[in-house]
């Protein structure tokens, strides 16, 4: 599953054309124009539109694809970023076996597939690394991800009550797991 060069062609359920790739240090800031785009959405990321800058956000982007210690994955059509997926792994001893699974997609590109795809590169991606879980948090009003995740062997370990707050509203957060060695794939 490891990708190198250019990518894999993929074709949306809707007929359009995209590639998906690894992550490259320059797409630091296309990568930080998507999640300030979805942020602005207020639905989906739990950091609120202008509490970071994108400067910040590309830098931070771009050093973590270059130390490769993550998987960053890159969805792109038309040589636009359309979305992503992390897989961050923490270097403790103790939790060095876990991945901990984002993604992020544009509005234009959601309900084709590309957020399936990108959980399987990644679910792939956890097997060679030898992880022993993929974990994630969603918002539980978030249908569309809970049914990608449930569909690729992801289970729900609990929900976090009130965990994030925006405003004056607070919202819970689903935990879901996926157990590569438990999984028939």
């Amino acid at each position: 599953m490891i990708m190198t060069g250019t990518g894999q062609a993929k074709t949306a359920r809707d007929g359009r054309r995209w590639t998906l790739r690894p992550g490259r240090p320059t797409d630091g800031r296309a990568l930080a124009r998507l999640f300030a785009e979805v942020r602005t959405e207020g639905r989906w990321l739990i950091t609120t539109p202008g509490s970071i800058t994108e400067p910040s956000e590309a830098f931070w982007i771009a050093e973590m694809i270059r130390a490769a210690e993550h998987l960053v994955l890159v969805a792109e059509a038309d040589a636009e970023v359309i979305g992503n997926i992390l897989v961050s792994v923490d270097r403790g001893v103790a939790t060095e076996h876990i991945g901990v699974l984002s993604i992020t997609i544009t509005a234009d590109w959601r309900d084709v597939g590309i957020g399936t795809a990108l959980v399987a590169a990644a679910q792939d991606w956890a097997v060679e690394r030898g992880l022993r879980k993929v974990s994630l948090g969603v918002f539980p009003d978030n249908e569309r991800a809970l049914t990608v995740y449930e569909r690729r062997g992801f289970v729900r370990e609990g929900v976090r009550r009130q965990q994030y707050r925006s405003g004056t509203t607070y919202r819970d957060e689903v935990l879901m797991a996926w157990f590569p060695q438990e999984a028939t794939r």
